[in-house]
């Protein structure tokens, strides 16, 4: 009988034993799993969603699988990469990313620049700013990363003149001093700049959403913005996160021949994003 409870006994601690080894390789084989996943939250626009899924294959080539989602919300995209949810983003410059540190105190940076997305003035009504009417209006961006181009842009083609002394990125309808064709400015969100061009007689826009109106940077644009003010696009990550093994296999996979001829392919071959690196 004790022979008996002592098989019993040793039958249940060895049948324990294997299991917490089975738990324990388990739980090891998982985090060898995580630590090849790549978080990654893009912009829910075509040309994000395209070069994403270029990007997600170029990862797997260097070992790693990129876990992506796509959010149309810019803030949420950001606080996504904020709170630790996600690694990476892909929707913004680095002035944009400026302003959202400052407003929501975030400890966000770049980590390397991705595409250089060139902006300026269109109309489908106008082939020249010089046509533009008395009081026309103008769509421009309501946020301070992208409110101030369009003024700069006017200022540097004669139609406005702005404050001396004043930094680009400061200026804003308040600093304009002389508008002697009574522009009128019609502020929108980011994501309403394509519906307000068509609507008014000219827009800020950039090139991405330009195309989306059938219009071409090279051919259309009544004005283009200064080169030096040229805002690169970038992939973004916490601060502590900038070197990291990841943010490095993201790097080489996104600066790949692959991805420059996706920036080609989302835009029917045409040049309308150029790389920045």
């Amino acid at each position: 009988m004790k022979t008996h409870f002592l098989n019993v006994v040793t039958i249940t601690l060895t049948v324990v034993t294997l299991l917490f080894i089975f738990i324990g390789c388990n739980k090891q084989s998982q985090t060898a799993q995580d630590d090849k996943v790549i978080k990654f939250a893009a912009c829910k626009l075509k040309v994000y969603e395209d070069t994403t899924k270029v990007l997600a294959q170029e990862v797997e080539k260097l070992g790693y699988k990129l876990d992506y989602i796509f959010l149309a919300d810019n803030t949420q995209l950001n606080t996504a990469v904020e709170n630790g949810e996600y690694l990476a983003n892909y929707h913004q410059h680095t002035p944009y990313l400026d302003e959202f540190n400052k407003a929501h105190k975030a400890h966000l940076a770049a980590a390397f620049k991705v595409f250089t997305d060139r902006a300026g003035l269109f109309s489908k009504k106008y082939k020249s700013l010089n046509d533009l009417p008395n009081g026309a209006r103008i769509s421009v961006a309501n946020d301070l990363g992208n409110g101030f181009r369009a003024f700069i842009i006017l200022a540097d083609a004669g139609l406005i003149k702005i404050k001396e002394g004043i930094e680009p990125i400061d200026v804003t309808q308040n600093d304009i001093t002389e508008n002697p064709k009574n522009l009128k400015f019609i502020e929108v969100d980011y994501t309403m700049l394509a519906k307000a061009a068509e609507e008014a007689d000219a827009g800020f826009l950039y090139a991405t959403i330009a195309a989306e109106l059938g219009l071409e940077f090279g051919k259309d644009a009544l004005a283009g913005e200064r080169e030096e003010l040229q805002a690169a696009d970038i992939i973004a990550v916490r601060k502590e996160n900038i070197g990291s093994e990841k943010v490095k296999i993201l790097e080489k996979a996104y600066k790949s021949g692959a991805m420059k001829q996706a920036f080609k392919n989302s835009f029917d071959g045409k040049d309308v994003l150029l790389p920045a690196w």
